[in-house]
């Protein structure tokens, strides 16, 4: 009962945070606890593709984040076969530049189907704790995925609606997210970060943060890459999704994909995403 209650309150955390008249649009959250562990894990995104997603996920300590773990390690077991066995093993990297502390995971799952996570995690004091989560991996996830031509969409920019107010929800817009279409950075020969979210209607302090990490990186690069926030919603009063959900095949956000000069996906994040996790896939793409 005592996991229960704390895997409850985490997800209450997050839902709470949460708030807001966005009907379906912010990520499915999966809980599970290990027993007797005092911590749960939170994952922090949906629609894995078999192989090596990236995965983030959220520690809690009861119903807070943990903030002070100071390693963590996962291995993976495949709970679609009879006896499931311990598979792959790996390092998660912490972003604690980021509202919330997260961890991100590229476990190695190979096929389709229900995986367990077992997680052991060194804690501040060198003690360690362990919890356990799962998750679906698909065949067929929604988005591009990576290798996959990103759509050339015509969103809406400055030059067609001048007021900002009206093409996004962020309540501290950066301009220079809204001048360019998808369409016209394909031609521009940079790499282009492309961000499908809603700040002001996902306000939790998990998912609106992205933009903000958005305006973060387009502050340092943006005379080397294009970057774009795409606001879900086309109408603010009722809510009414833009075209851009269905064009890019979305069914949650926020999502934010690296698209690379030759206008194919480098990286497919969903959920948090922090601007040190941002910089260091952009690094490669950069000149020099």
């Amino acid at each position: 009962m005592k996991a229960r209650s704390l895997a409850t309150a985490a997800l209450a955390w997050l839902l709470v945070a949460c708030g807001g008249p966005t009907p379906t649009a912010s990520p499915t959250l999966t809980v599970m606890v290990s027993v007797p562990s005092a911590l749960s894990v939170a994952l922090a995104s949906n629609d894995f593709p078999a192989g090596q997603p990236r995965v983030p996920f959220v520690l809690f300590a009861g119903s807070n984040p943990l903030a002070d773990a100071s390693a963590v390690k996962l291995t993976a077991f495949d709970l679609s076969s009879g006896t499931p066995a311990p598979g792959w093993t790996g390092e998660a990297t912490a972003y604690p530049d980021y509202d919330i502390p997260y961890w991100v995971a590229y476990p190695e799952l190979p096929h389709s189907g229900l995986w367990g996570l077992g997680v052991a995690v060194t804690l501040a004091d060198g003690s360690q704790a362990p919890a356990q989560f799962t998750l679906q991996t698909v065949d067929d996830p929604s988005g591009p995925g990576i290798g996959e031509a990103v759509p050339a969409t015509v969103n809406r920019t400055l030059a067609t609606q001048a007021d900002l107010a009206l093409l996004t929800s962020d309540p501290e817009p950066e301009p220079g997210l809204y001048e360019m279409t998808v369409a016209d950075a394909l031609k521009t020969g940079k790499p282009t970060v492309v961000t499908l979210a809603t700040p002001g209607f996902c306000a939790s302090r998990l998912c609106a943060p992205v933009v903000n990490s958005l305006k973060a990186l387009y502050a340092d690069d943006k005379a080397n890459v294009n970057f774009i926030h795409i606001e879900i919603y086309k109408s603010f009063d009722p809510l009414v999704y833009g075209p851009e959900m269905d064009e890019w095949h979305l069914k949650s956000e926020p999502w934010t994909f690296v698209v690379g000069a030759d206008g194919k996906v480098v990286a497919r994040l969903g959920g948090p995403v922090s601007p040190r996790e941002l910089a260091a896939i952009l690094a490669p793409l950069l000149p020099g």
